[in-house]
């Protein structure tokens, strides 16, 4: 290469575009969860406790993945993002259906759990479907500003529009916890 000549990059494939704009929203979602789960295991990192913790970090970055999911997606056509954002929300639907799952089905309990595990696979799917399509709601309305260079815009639609589905996610999961979740009583 000569000095003054400028080598052309190779334009991007279409399989890395979709690899870009579902892998950026997925690792966010992986780190939001990895942070949880670690307060979890942990129950306080540094000052904070782990509820602390949990709205201070993890939440926030659960709130800031539509928006990654805008960023990664951009320049694809308006078609090709709701299907990433489709296929993203899909993916954890699904993901987070069989770990809620997982978490409500097997109770500690000494004389039992009131309820088999085959009884919790409606409530997970439910709640799954509420967590992956409020996120796939929330990544096209931020993508959708996004990509009309409406910035600010794609922050509150993506942010706004997922802390309405985190509301109505919790407010599910309280009702179907409280309402079916608990031990045998001892004879």
């Amino acid at each position: 290469m000569t000095a003054g000549t400028v080598e052309a990059t190779p334009a991007a494939t279409p399989s890395s575009r979709w690899a870009v704009a579902l892998g950026v929203p997925l690792l966010l979602v992986a780190a939001g969860f990895g942070l949880w789960w670690l307060s979890d295991q942990l129950l306080s990192i540094g000052p904070l406790d782990r509820a602390t913790f949990g709205w201070a970090v993890v939440v926030p970055i659960w709130l800031g993945v539509p928006l990654g999911a805008a960023v990664a997606s951009r320049g694809l056509d308006a078609r090709v993002r709701t299907r990433m954002a489709t296929v993203l929300g899909l993916i954890v639907a699904g993901i987070g259906a069989l770990l809620l799952w997982r978490g409500l089905a097997f109770p500690i309990c000494e004389n039992g759990a009131v309820r088999g595990p085959e009884s919790w696979i409606a409530p997970a799917l439910v709640l799954g479907a509420v967590v992956g399509g409020g996120l796939a709601v929330s990544s096209t309305l931020a993508g959708s500003q996004l990509a009309e260079g409406h910035r600010l815009m794609a922050v509150i639609a993506g942010a706004g529009a997922q802390a309405a589905f985190l509301v109505v996610g919790i407010l599910v999961f309280s009702a179907v916890s409280l309402t079916m979740a608990g031990c045998q009583r001892p004879v």
